[in-house]
C-alpha cells in the first residue's frame, strides 16, 4: 500500500521516451482502491480559452490514467488492477502485473512482456 512516484518505463531494455521529466503517481489504498497517472513531459499550449480538437489530442497523447481496485496474488507474485475507468479510449478490463520490490522501488511487469515500469515510494 502507499503512493509511488513514476521513475520510468523500459521496453526491450531501452528507456521509453516520455520527455525529459515525465511525472506520475500510482496509489494503492488500504480498502483495495488504486489509481495511476503518467504524464509525459511535453508542451501542452492552448491558444484560446477553449481547447481545439488538435490541442485536446496533444494534451492526451501518451497520457496514461485509470482507477479502480486491486488484488494481490502473493503466490504468483502479481498485482491485478481492476480498472473501473480509463482515459484511454477502448481500455477496459484487468491489468495483471508481476511485482518486484527493490528497496524503495516497485517494478511492475506485464506477463510475457519485456516492459517494466519503475516507481519510487513517496515518503
Amino acid at each position: 500500500m502507499g503512493a509511488w512516484r513514476y521513475v520510468g518505463t523500459r521496453l526491450n531494455g531501452e528507456n521509453v521516451n516520455r520527455g525529459a521529466s515525465p511525472k506520475g503517481m500510482i496509489y494503492y489504498g488500504p480498502a483495495g482502491e488504486m489509481s495511476v497517472q503518467i504524464a509525459p513531459d511535453v508542451a501542452r499550449p492552448r491558444a484560446g480559452s477553449v481547447m481545439t480538437p488538435d490541442e485536446a489530442f496533444d494534451a492526451l497523447k501518451d497520457y496514461i490514467a485509470y482507477f479502480g481496485t486491486y488484488s494481490i496474488d502473493e503466490a504468483a507474485g502479481t498485482v491485478t488492477h481492476h480498472r473501473e475507468a480509463s482515459i484511454q479510449p477502448g481500455d477496459s478490463g484487468d491489468f495483471v502485473r508481476r511485482v518486484e520490490f527493490t528497496g524503495d522501488r516497485l517494478v511492475l511487469r506485464p506477463p510475457n512482456s519485456t516492459m517494466e515500469v519503475t516507481w519510487q515510494r513517496i515518503k
